[in-house]
């Protein structure tokens, strides 16, 4: 079965320092009718180069689920809102859904209204 563009569905993950900030980036997402699904996951110890320099600490990682034609929304959301200067953002799309999981994905997925974005 071939999905149009409009309904392909597609994963992204973003970390956070803090707990609440994770939690506080999943309900703005959901009230923004940006994603169907959002997780907050346990905290993870990430390691990185920052600035010429390894760094290290504990981060949240969020999952999002979302209509792919959403990424450009949630990518100016996270550039907005999200506390880190440069924050991560790794999006794939959806190669493989089970056809049950796809139908309420799209039926608890409510776009954005036209009057929200103007």
């Amino acid at each position: 079965m071939k999905i149009p563009p409009q309904e392909q569905l597609a994963i992204g993950w973003t970390t956070f320092e803090k707990l609440e900030e994770a939690q506080a980036c999943a309900e703005a997402l959901m009230e923004e009718n940006l994603a169907f699904c959002v997780q907050v996951e346990s905290p993870v110890q990430s390691f990185y180069r920052w600035k010429g320099k390894v760094e290290n600490g504990k981060e949240f990682p969020v999952r999002v689920k979302y209509v792919q034609a959403m990424d450009a929304k949630i990518q100016d959301w996270l550039r907005k809102n999200h506390p880190y200067e440069t924050p991560q953002w790794v999006a794939i799309k959806a190669c493989a859904v089970l056809p049950e999981y796809h139908s309420w994905s799209l039926q608890n997925f409510q776009p954005p209204s036209q009057e929200a974005n103007s």
